[in-house]
């Protein structure tokens, strides 16, 4: 049976793990929130099409996954601002 060894984990510090966070949320492009309430939009879009052509059940995949894109979208857009 092999010992347990104990490797340095660069997450073990609170302070480090935060810097880690901030980085990682500092590279994220400033339009990736617009870009996820405008493809919630065209996946109602498609929806509402779908259903004017006769196909009314897409909505029960296209509503959720739209309005998830549009609240995610929205709720990351705040919390940007908010941080700043």
């Amino acid at each position: 049976m092999l010992p347990y060894s104990k490797m340095s984990n660069p997450y073990d510090d609170d302070t480090q793990r935060m810097a880690q966070v901030e980085a990682r949320l500092d590279t994220r492009p400033p339009w990736r929130s617009a870009l996820l309430v405008v493809g919630g939009c065209a996946a109602i879009a498609l929806f509402g099409a779908l259903a004017w052509a006769g196909l009314p059940g897409s909505g029960l995949i296209l509503v959720p996954i739209g309005l998830g894109m549009i609240l995610g979208g929205g709720i990351e857009w705040v919390l940007g601002h908010l941080g700043t």
